[in-house]
C-alpha cells in the first residue's frame, strides 16, 4: 500500500525548502544595508557650499592647503574683535581704517571633514619678523603637499608644526572658483566705502 501512495506521486514535483539551506539573501543583512562611501553621489545628492569661514585652523585640526598661486589672496582685513568676525577691506578705503587693517594671506583649506575654509595668516609689516606669523606660514606652505596640525607653543612664542605620518587621502575640493568662494565668505562681510557700520562704530558714530 505505501508503495502505491508514494508512485501516485509525481517525480517533478515542488520539494519544501529546508530554511537551513535556503541560498536566498538575508535581507537584513547588514553587508547589503550600509551605505557605500560615496553615498551622496548614489543618492543624487549635491552640497551646497552656503557659508565658507575666515579662521586659524585649530589644535586638534589636520589640514591641507590647496596648492597654486590662484587659490591664495594677498590682501587686508578687518579683524572686529567686539562681534568676532573678520572683514575683507578694500585697498582704497584702507586709510579710513589706519592702524586697523591687517595685511594677511587667505589659503583656500580643508580638514579631514571636508570642510574647506579661509586659513587666514598674518604677513609681517615692515619687514618685521614675527615668530608665530612665520611659523604659521610655514605651516601653510607645507600643507600643500602633506597634512598637517599646528598648536600654539606658548613659551617659545611660536606654532609646533606636525605632519602626519600616514597615507591619507587628499582633500575634496569645493568645485567653486577662488572668487566664487571669496564671495560666499565676505558677501556680509566686505568693507567697500566710507559708510560701512565698521567704520562708522570706529568713528564713534554707530
Amino acid at each position: 500500500m505505501a508503495d502505491s501512495q508514494n508512485n501516485d506521486i509525481p517525480n517533478d514535483a515542488p520539494q519544501p525548502l529546508d530554511p537551513q539551506d535556503s541560498a536566498a539573501p538575508d535581507p537584513f543583512d547588514p553587508a547589503l544595508l550600509r551605505l557605500s562611501t560615496n553615498y551622496a553621489e548614489t543618492l543624487g545628492v549635491k552640497k551646497t557650499l552656503t557659508t565658507l569661514p575666515c579662521r586659524k585652523p585649530n589644535r586638534h585640526d589636520w589640514v591641507r592647503v590647496r596648492e597654486g598661486e590662484e587659490w591664495r589672496l594677498e590682501t587686508a582685513v578687518f579683524e572686529n574683535k567686539v562681534l568676532n568676525e573678520t572683514f575683507l577691506v578694500d585697498p582704497t578705503i584702507a586709510p579710513e581704517l589706519l592702524g586697523e587693517v591687517i595685511p594677511v594671506c587667505l589659503f583656500l583649506a580643508a580638514n579631514r571633514q571636508n570642510d574647506p575654509f579661509f586659513w587666514q595668516v598674518k604677513l609681517s609689516v615692515d619687514g618685521r619678523t614675527n615668530s608665530w606669523n612665520a611659523s604659521a606660514l610655514e605651516a601653510a606652505t607645507l600643507a600643500q603637499t602633506r597634512w598637517v596640525r599646528m598648536s600654539a607653543n606658548m613659551l617659545a612664542g611660536y606654532y609646533d608644526v606636525y605632519t602626519a605620518t600616514a597615507e591619507l587621502a587628499d582633500p575634496q575640493w569645493p568645485e567653486l572658483k577662488f572668487q566664487e568662494l571669496l564671495k560666499v565668505c565676505f558677501r556680509d562681510r566686505f568693507i567697500r566705502d566710507r559708510d560701512h557700520i565698521a567704520i562708522k562704530a570706529l568713528r564713534g558714530e554707530a
